[in-house]
Parts: structure tokens; C-alpha cells; sequence
């Protein structure tokens, strides 16, 4: 994170500065590199980060709860910086500047605040956290990627774990690439009144966190995840149903939406910290990072699988228009509702599926905790004794 920290924040200023080059082609090839090495100081940034839930505390319970504060945080910040950061930068300080390019040198304005923040946070991450340092056994050599690699795919929670958490989130990102979309070419409303939408679903979704978290600690994270996505699944099937121009119901039933998205974004990370026991049960090793590396990296294959290929397709066959100004073929409208609806709930009952089997509930968590603590004494003392 401290390596991470800088170039992350870079590169988030970069990307809404002014490009360097004349030409679209040019400037296309330029913001391509730079996503690129954003993308990837984000993925040094964020994968240890993710892995901290993990680390910090072996306890079924605390792990939820650390996961509903990230994830919570996230979606606030997510809240904020929709409803400032392109306002500020038209509204604010493209005032600053004079000329044609007032409103980029507005948008870099506010690319270098986001991209200061970005560079803070993790750095007062890595000041004020301490990780805890366990007596183990030191793996001999140096990591070896295929050993690893199997070691991983053969840790069964691992597996169903990993499941829920791609599949969750693909339903995830599915709704948020076309949410907007949605909101205007089906729903017809019109500016701001789509801002005010998802504000409402953020906001929700920070404002539930607790009840998700208590929720986990009454029924445990898989019941909980399983609940919460009938539940999630349902409502945004009601929102794909509701007749268009209807702005106050829309904005009730997205509110009710918020809830099932923010437990979507909370549970499987909360429910794929408790891996980490059963790997060190089999290898020995405490390899936080390895795993949240592992399911930083599946969720980047599958948003662009699903994100960057299968929705376009389908807006495409459908005869999507990007960027028109009022109406949409009715078959690309269509093709918006079941993207809306459909898709995610196949996505969410296959996670649900997945859920279902997940073997470390709270009693076989406990459980494996206290043969590791046990083992952990026997192999103290041996070494004590040698």
C-alpha cells in the first residue's frame, strides 16, 4: 500500500488532466496507458487493503463487522464523489480558468483533490494500522507461483467462496454499467432527477450497513447473503417491471434497492475472510494477501467478460444508440429491463446456490479456530522444549 500509494493517486489526476497530444487517436492511446497503470497501482493499493479484513482478526464476527465498515466507507465515499466531484468541476473551478479549455483545467482541478485523498488514505493506513505478527513456521525458498496456485484451487471453501464473490459482484457491476441508462431511456427521467435515484441507492446502501452486519452476527454470513439477495433480487425485478414516468415510485423502490445492494457488496467479503483458516489448517501458512490477490484479479476478469463484452453485445443486438439524446429502439429498451432484472437474478440464485454449500459456517469457523490454537500451542512448546 505505501508502494501503491502515489502512483495510485496519479494516475487518478491524469486521467481528467488535459492530454499531452493533438488528435483523438493519440489522446485515445494516451488515456488507454494511463487507465492501464492506474488500474494497476489500484490493484497494489487495493488487494493488501481487502486482505487487512482477513489479517486483522481471526474472530467470525468482527471479520463482518470490519467488512460492513470498508465496504460502508466505500459506498459513502462512492456518494460523495458522485454528487461533487463533476459538480465542483463545472460549477466551481472551471470559473477559475478562461477560454475553451476552462471546463478540462475544471475537471483537473478536481482529478488532483480526488487524486490527493486517494494518495492519504492508504498512506493513514499504513501509519496508524499494525498487523499482528503469529508465531509460524516460515515457508523455505522463495514463493513458487504453480505450487501456490494449486495449493489454492484445492482449498474448497476457497472454491464456493470465490463463487459467491464473482458472481455477486458481476450482478454488481451489471446494474451499475446500466443503471443510468435505464433510469433515462426507460424510466424517462430527466436530469437531475436520475442523480437523485442513485443517491437514494447509495445512500441506503451506507445507511443499512449495520443492519447487515447484525443480520450476519443473528443468522450467520451465508443465510444472511442468501436472504439478502432473494430479497435484493426481487426488488430490482419489481424496478425492471414498473411502468416509465413515475419518478416518486421509482425512487421509493430504488431506496428499498439500496438495502440488497449494499449487503451484495458487504457479504461475500465478509463470508470469504474465513478461508484463511482453512488454508492455514492444510499449508501451515497465513496467506491473506495470496487470496485477496487471487479474488481482486477474478473480479477484473469478470467485469470485463461481463461488463465489457457481454452487455455491450447485447445492447448492440438490441440496437443501442450510446449517447441519445431522448429515445431508444423499444428492443434496446427492452434489452435495458432484463439487463436490469433478469441478468442479475440469474447471477445472484447461481451465488445462492453457491452460498447454500459453503462448509465454514460460525460453529465450523469456531471450531477449526481452536484446533489451530492448539496446534499453534503444541508447536510453540515443541519449539520451546528444542
Amino acid at each position: 500500500m505505501l508502494l501503491g500509494a502515489l502512483p495510485f493517486g496519479v494516475g487518478f489526476f491524469l486521467m481528467f488532466s488535459p492530454p499531452p497530444f493533438e488528435g483523438g487517436l493519440a489522446a485515445a492511446l494516451y488515456y488507454a496507458v494511463i487507465f492501464i497503470l492506474y488500474d494497476t497501482a489500484f490493484t497494489i493499493v487495493n488487494a493488501p487493503y481487502a486482505a487487512l479484513t482477513a489479517e486483522l482478526t481471526e474472530d467470525y464476527d468482527e471479520r463482518a463487522s470490519l467488512a460492513g465498515w470498508r465496504m460502508g466507507n466505500s459506498i459513502f465515499v462512492a456518494l460523495l464523489t458522485a454528487g461533487l466531484f463533476k459538480r465542483l468541476a463545472e460549477t466551481v473551478f472551471a470559473g477559475w480558468f478562461s477560454g475553451p479549455d476552462a471546463l478540462q483545467y475544471g475537471f483537473a482541478v478536481s482529478g488532483a483533490i480526488w487524486g490527493l485523498l486517494i494518495v492519504v488514505a492508504p498512506l493513514l493506513v499504513v501509519a496508524f494500522i499494525r498487523e499482528p505478527q503469529r508465531e509460524l513456521a516460515k515457508p523455505e525458498g522463495r514463493p513458487n507461483f504453480v505450487r501456490i496456485t494449486k495449493e489454492v484451487f484445492a482449498n474448497r471453501p476457497f472454491r464456493i467462496g470465490a463463487a459467491i464473490y464473482v458472481l455477486a459482484f458481476s450482478a454488481v457491476d451489471i446494474i451499475t454499467a446500466v443503471f443510468v441508462w435505464f433510469l433515462v431511456y426507460y424510466m424517462q427521467l430527466t436530469p437531475p432527477f436520475d442523480s437523485y435515484v442513485l443517491a437514494a441507492v447509495l445512500g441506503v446502501a451506507f445507511l443499512s450497513m449495520p443492519l447487515t452486519v447484525q443480520l450476519m452476527r443473528r443468522w450467520g454470513k451465508s443465510r444472511t447473503y442468501i436472504r439478502m439477495m432473494v430479497f435484493w433480487a426481487a426488488v430490482m425485478a419489481v424496478i425492471s417491471l414498473l411502468p416509465p414516468g413515475n419518478p416518486a415510485l421509482v425512487l421509493f423502490v430504488a431506496a428499498i434497492a439500496g438495502i440488497g445492494y449494499g449487503a451484495a457488496n458487504v457479504t461475500p467479503w465478509a463470508i470469504v475472510a474465513d478461508i484463511i483458516e482453512e488454508d492455514e489448517w492444510h499449508s501451515g501458512e497465513r496467506r491473506e494477501g495470496v487470496y485477496s490477490a487471487y479474488l481482486v484479479t477474478f473480479r477484473k476478469i469478470a467485469t470485463a467478460f461481463v461488463v465489457g463484452l457481454i452487455v455491450p453485445q447485447i445492447l448492440n443486438a438490441a440496437g443501442f444508440v450510446e449517447g441519445a439524446a431522448a429515445s431508444q429502439p423499444p428492443e434496446a429498451v427492452l434489452a435495458l429491463r432484463f439487463i436490469m432484472g433478469g441478468a442479475p437474478a440469474v447471477l445472484l440464485l447461481l451465488s445462492m446456490w453457491a452460498a447454500a454449500r459453503y462448509p465454514l459456517d460460525r460453529d465450523a469457523h469456531d471450531d477449526l479456530r481452536r484446533k489451530l490454537a492448539l496446534r499453534r500451542a503444541q508447536q510453540s512448546a515443541a519449539d520451546g522444549s528444542g
